[in-house]
């Protein structure tokens, strides 16, 4: 992407775009690195990059939120992560597909994805234990902003290359006290 060249994100822009996980504009063949991000756009970074863009295609029935019809671009990609408990909507029901998202939801749902959710649950979750759990991780590395500022494309871009190598969390028992534990060396 012309517009990233010299950028210090360009490394994760770049690997994320031959992942077919994050794609620059169509039209003018540009990344818009600092352009705020949409939160059905995190939703479709977040189901490819699970490996479920064909799950998303074939899943654009009617959306569970009101404000999200069926043939909104992103439905798919919504009713997967939502699926997977990677988002959820607000207090009143709605997605806010067109909102922009925030530092902290993008947080969040990069945490969730990685199966850290327990463990930030247990550090206050949202949103002080997401982020800290985050930055824990590494996923905030040269991707800092303050917690409710508005991502941008290149922000996320570097958080989801960070949390690709972060090693997941799994539930290893169950039952009324469940325990997790990481696994090494299993990743996104």
């Amino acid at each position: 992407f012309p517009d990233m060249t010299d950028s210090n994100r360009e490394e994760a822009v770049e690997t994320l775009y031959a992942l077919g996980i994050m794609v620059g504009d169509k039209d003018t063949g540009l990344f818009r690195p600092d352009d705020a991000i949409k939160r059905s756009e995190v939703a479709k970074i977040a189901v490819a990059a699970l490996g479920l863009t064909s799950v998303a295609e074939g899943s654009t029935h009617t959306s569970k939120y009101p404000d999200v019809s069926k043939d909104y671009w992103g439905v798919g990609y919504i009713n997967v992560a939502t699926s997977q408990g990677i988002v959820i909507g607000d207090t009143d029901g709605n997605f806010r597909p067109e909102d922009t998202i925030t530092y902290e939801e993008a947080m969040t749902i990069l945490v969730r994805m990685i199966g850290h959710e327990p463990a930030a649950l247990s550090k206050g979750g949202y949103s002080a234990g997401y982020l800290v759990v985050g930055s824990e991780n590494g996923i905030d590395k040269n991707a800092k902003a303050a917690a409710n500022a508005p991502a941008t494309r290149s922000l996320v871009a570097q958080m989801m290359f960070n949390a690709l190598t972060v090693d997941m969390m799994e539930q290893t028992s169950f039952g009324d006290n469940p325990e997790y534990s990481i696994v090494k060396d299993k990743t996104l």
